[in-house]
């Protein structure tokens, strides 16, 4: 069963980390590797017109579905899901304590930028800055609102530079995603699916194939909340019609059905990114969180060079990829 530490946040989660140890003991692909915070960036890029519209509406204004990236997008600031992702990628790489740092990083950030910030994160880095640090600013917002076992999706679309930092730690990955999760994220919910999509990353860099039956029975062994596991075993094969009928579109295991569903399907990485993103709701989040995975899965050759191209600071995201890959 699941371990939490004194503060509440899950520091053990042992069958996800035998899961993850035991799917491959070959090197991590350099390829792949450098696809998950560039797959990142696309799905995030690609979703960030569109963002909040439904699917009708999407259909109607792009009967293709929306393929292509806004040039302009390089020369402008990262928008948040990208942001706080490199943020947290150079924490772990750079930083003695990384959940400080990038609690440090994230107020920085707010302040200088934070476009495409949340409500909800906002206010935790109000918190933050009046000195709750983390994760009490988070637990003590969840608190606030009732303590609510899941919450929206602003952890999950930045978790991915965890899992390239302990791909071959598992147990490190676990302890380390939740933390960072809860720099601004503290309900159970949110922990445990940033945890989930990072242990199908890690083992994607490993070479492996990670299935969504054996992810949630290690989940659900581990004491995860019950409804994520059936999230994680209700995902269908019209991801894209899922999407759609989902009312809360910003939901975290909505978010992490779109990541899940890209494990196995038959698309392209760009076809199945313009599936995800033409299905309406928070695209450029669903995007993001899809983008890693697909990134990981089949490195980023198989993003296409138009949409790199649209990437603002490319030198800085392939620097904090290597960072992380080795570590000082």
């Amino acid at each position: 069963m699941t371990t939490t530490d004194e503060s509440g946040l899950i520091a053990r989660a042992p069958h996800l980390a035998q899961l993850i140890e035991t799917s491959s003991s070959g090197p991590i692909d350099p390829d792949r590797a450098s696809g998950v915070l560039l797959g990142l960036a696309a799905g995030n890029l690609l979703g960030l017109p569109v963002e909040g519209v439904g699917r009708d509406t999407i259909r109607s204004r792009y009967p293709q579905g929306i393929r292509e990236i806004d040039p302009r997008e390089v020369r402008r600031p990262m928008d948040d899901d990208l942001a706080q992702a490199v943020d947290l990628a150079e924490a772990l790489a750079d930083d003695v304590d990384p959940v400080a740092g990038f609690a440090n990083r994230l107020v920085k950030w707010r302040n200088e930028n934070g476009r495409g910030i949340g409500i909800m994160t906002s206010t935790v880095i109000d918190y933050v800055e009046v000195g709750l640090g983390a994760p009490g600013a988070a637990k003590a917002f969840w608190q606030e609102r009732g303590c609510p076992e899941t919450q929206p999706n602003g952890a999950l679309m930045r978790c991915a530079p965890v899992a390239l930092r302990y791909a071959r730690q598992p147990e490190q990955l676990i302890a380390q995603t939740a933390s960072t999760c809860a720099v601004t994220h503290f309900a159970p919910g949110a922990q445990w699916s940033c945890i989930v999509v990072n242990a199908a990353i890690a083992m994607l860099l490993r070479g492996a194939e990670p299935g969504r039956d054996d992810l949630a029975l290690a989940a659900s062994q581990d004491g995860a909340p019950a409804e994520l596991i059936a999230w994680t075993l209700a995902i269908p094969d019209d991801i894209a019609q899922r999407i759609a009928d989902e009312r809360v579109s910003g939901h975290t295991y909505l978010c992490m059905q779109a990541a899940l569903w890209c494990l196995d399907a038959s698309d392209t990485l760009e076809e199945a990114l313009v599936r995800i993103v033409s299905a309406g709701g928070d695209t450029d989040t669903n995007g993001a969180v899809a983008g890693a995975v697909l990134g990981a899965r089949y490195g980023v050759a198989a993003i296409p060079e138009r949409w790199l191209d649209c990437a603002p600071n490319r030198e800085r995201i392939d620097r904090a990829t290597r960072a992380l890959l080795n570590p000082g």
